[in-house]
Order: structure tokens, then C-alpha cells, then sequence
């Protein structure tokens, strides 16, 4: 008979799979839907489509925390993926562009509602597995998803069109419900019963934005998203023109996702688990310092290497992104504070796209990504200075930078706190 640990454990690396291809399955339909759009509709097609990935979910974040929040994970995780098997099967059976678009709003809300379970998921379902690590894990699953899903797309959509592709993830997400409802136990969510009585997801919105930690942190987080989608825009112009050829930039830019991948496995560690703004800060430092690298030396060597740090930085800030809000908000209230952080990001990611357009603000696609550096960097160094602050008005005996360093929460015993940006 398995020992309960090592079991525990198998249960979580598939439960770890089961996200990893719901990401698959979600970046696969989204990219071959935007080479079908910039086929058939042009660039407003596009831009339709990243608008509706873009604009309800932010008007569903509030339902999305008290349907997270309220209800039986386990239920509401099976019945979301069953959902996204009846959007992607409507879009597969009546083969018209613009209704598929329009049912993208839909699968848009689904994905955050995806991923915001997932988020929940993780304390109750890991075993004896570090929260950190966890963590780590799962953001690493998405690093390993956004470098396999666009090739793979890409492939299929060239060789059948984008209606069989739609097809194969409606049946893949067909087998997912079924594999999440024998993996998730249907205890999975302790806390469901211990809403307070005002319900909604409005508690983990405001402490999301109240804690006194996490609001210095979503400077940088949000400075990083913004800065590093602005990057992403003109970076196709950019680094197109550097490489020289389409092989050696799409190389440039999965070294970022090889990069993100360790950063996030590295970030697992007891070192980092124990510390909640460092792997942030550091992080969004690394980014900024490759971002600005990237600008001022238009060499594909040098890229391709600060691309790999910029990429480690990336995974680490992705994972102490997690951590920071496992550690610092109820457990009740996650599901909600991750809808609305999703939120924060979708806003930051939309404004990164129109600053990042070349002669929209900014004429020189290489003078964004120098500015898109430098801002990323300029975030990093004043939520440093707002910690000093908090620190000296409230210094205590123990010392000052410790009680922002702590999580608010019970500690685990693993020493770990207790329970994104660019291309990850």
C-alpha cells in the first residue's frame, strides 16, 4: 500500500496536468482564432478578438469571485470545463468567424473562472507539498503551455483550418471534466461554508487592495505587465529587424519561456518560499533590467541572453505573484482577490497594447521598449522606497522590514507562506 505522502503527491502532478492542458487547450483556440481572424477580417478582427478576451472579463470579476468564493470548487471547476466543451463545440458545428468571436466572450469569462479555481484549488488539493512549490509548479505548467500552444495551433490550423482545432479541444476538455472530477476530492474547499455574511467577492477586492503589503506590490505588478506588453507589441517590429529572420527571432523568444520555466522552479524553493516581496521585487527587477538590455543593444546574441535572465525573472515574479496573495488573504476570499488581480492585469495588458503600438503614442518601436525598461525598473525601485516608508512608521522591536516581509497569516510548517507579465 502507497504511504499517504508520496499518494498526495501523485494526485497533485495530476491535477498539475490536468491545468497544464486546460492552459494548452485555452492558448491553442485563442491562437488559432486570431490567425482565422487575421485571415479573414484583417487587423480590426485581431483587435476584436483581444477585446473580447479583454473586456468581460473584467466586468464578470465580481461574479467570478462569489461564484469561486461561494460554491463547491469541485462542482464549479467540472461544470466550467464543461462549458468551455459547449463554447468550443458551438464554434466548431457552425463554422462562422463572427459567431465565434462573439462566443469568445464567453470562453474568455470561462478561462478566468478556470483559472481562479485552480488558484483555490491549490491549498487543499497539494498534500504535504510546499505551498511554494505548488506554486511553482503550476506556473511552470503555464510557462511549458505558452511555448507549446502557439506552434501547435499554428500546425493544426495551417494543415485543417481552425474549425477542427476547435473540435479537438472540445473533446479534450470533454476528458479534463472527467479527469477533474475523480481527481478533485469533494472536500476540496473547506472554507466555502466560512463566507462571511455579506457573501460577495467585495472582502477579497478590498483586501487585495487595502493590505498594506500587497499594495505596494501591485505597483510593480502592474508596472511589469503593462511595461512588458507594451514590449510585446513593439517587439515584433523590433526584434524582427535584429534577428533578421523569423527562425532566430521566434529562438529569441523561447528563450524567454525557457527562461520563465526555471525561474518558476528555482522560485519553489524553502528561500524564496519564506520571503513574499522578494521573489516580486527581484523579479520585476530582472525583467526590467532584459527589457532595457533588449533596447540598448539590437544584437541577437545579447538578446537571446538577457532574454534568458529576463525570463528567469519572469517565472520568479509569477510564482511570488501567487505567493504573496496566498500569504496574505483569507483563504476564503481567494478565489474572489485572484478575479479581481486578473482584473488589475487584463486593464494593464490592454493599455500595454496601445502603448506599444508604434506611432500611436510613440513613433520608434525601439524607444518604447528603452521606456517599457526603464518604467519596469522605475516600479521596482519605488515600491522598494514605499516599503521603507511603511516600515519606518511602523517599526516594531523585531525589525522593521520584517513584518513586511511576513505573511499575515498563520505560517505553514514548511517555513513557506501559507497560502504573471509577458509571455507566461
Amino acid at each position: 500500500m502507497p504511504t499517504a505522502k508520496p499518494r498526495a503527491r501523485r494526485i497533485y502532478l495530476v491535477f498539475v496536468l490536468l491545468a497544464f492542458v486546460s492552459m494548452v487547450g485555452d492558448g491553442m483556440a485563442l491562437f488559432a482564432l486570431i490567425l482565422a481572424a487575421a485571415d479573414q477580417f484583417g487587423s480590426w478582427g485581431v483587435t476584436t478578438l483581444f477585446l473580447t478576451g479583454l473586456i468581460p472579463p473584467i466586468l464578470a470579476a465580481p461574479l467570478v469571485g462569489r461564484l469561486v468564493d461561494g460554491g463547491n470548487l469541485r462542482r464549479t471547476w467540472v461544470a466550467n470545463l464543461l462549458a468551455h466543451v459547449l463554447l468550443f463545440a458551438l464554434m466548431a458545428i457552425a463554422d462562422d468567424l463572427l459567431l465565434s468571436l462573439l462566443l469568445m466572450c464567453g470562453a474568455s469569462i470561462s478561462a478566468v473562472i478556470n483559472a481562479s479555481a485552480i488558484f483555490k484549488l491549490i491549498p487543499s488539493i497539494r498534500g504535504a507539498l510546499p505551498l511554494a512549490r505548488a506554486s511553482s509548479l503550476i506556473v511552470s505548467a503555464g510557462s511549458l503551455a505558452g511555448i507549446l500552444a502557439p506552434p501547435i495551433a499554428a500546425i493544426a490550423y495551417t494543415a485543417w483550418s481552425v474549425q477542427p482545432v476547435l473540435a479537438l479541444n472540445a473533446l479534450g476538455f470533454t476528458a479534463l471534466a472527467l479527469g477533474a472530477g475523480l481527481v478533485v476530492p469533494r472536500s476540496s474547499a473547506p472554507a466555502d461554508a466560512e463566507l462571511p455574511s455579506d457573501g460577495g467577492s467585495r472582502p477579497g477586492a478590498r483586501i487585495l487592495f487595502t493590505d498594506q503589503l500587497l499594495a505596494v506590490l501591485l505597483v510593480p505588478i502592474a508596472a511589469v505587465v503593462l511595461f512588458t506588453s507594451a514590449e510585446g507589441v513593439a517587439g515584433v517590429f523590433y526584434l524582427r529587424s535584429v534577428a533578421g529572420n523569423d527562425t532566430i527571432y521566434a529562438v529569441m523568444l523561447g528563450a524567454w519561456s525557457v527562461g520563465a520555466l526555471i525561474g518558476a522552479l528555482v522560485c519553489g524553493n524553502r528561500f524564496l518560499a519564506a520571503r513574499v516581496r522578494t521573489p516580486v521585487l527581484l523579479g520585476g527587477a530582472l525583467i526590467g533590467a532584459a527589457i532595457l538590455a533588449e533596447g540598448l543593444w539590437p544584437n541577437a546574441l545579447v538578446i537571446l541572453m538577457v532574454f534568458l535572465l529576463g525570463g528567469f525573472g519572469n517565472g520568479m515574479h509569477n510564482v511570488g505573484v501567487r505567493n504573496a496573495v496566498y500569504a496574505r488573504i483569507p483563504e476564503a476570499h481567494h478565489g474572489a482577490a485572484w478575479a479581481y488581480l486578473t482584473v488589475v492585469i487584463k486593464v494593464m495588458v490592454g493599455l500595454g497594447f496601445l502603448l506599444g503600438t508604434p506611432g500611436l503614442v510613440v513613433d520608434s518601436d525601439r524607444l518604447i521598449i528603452i521606456a517599457a525598461g526603464i518604467g519596469s525598473l522605475a516600479a521596482v525601485f519605488i515600491a522598494m522606497v514605499g516599503m521603507r516608508g511603511a516600515a519606518r512608521r511602523h517599526r516594531a522591536p523585531a525589525g522593521t522590514s520584517a513584518a513586511l516581509e511576513q505573511p499575515s497569516s498563520q505560517q505553514e510548517d514548511t517555513g513557506g507562506p501559507r497560502g504573471m507579465g509577458r509571455r507566461s
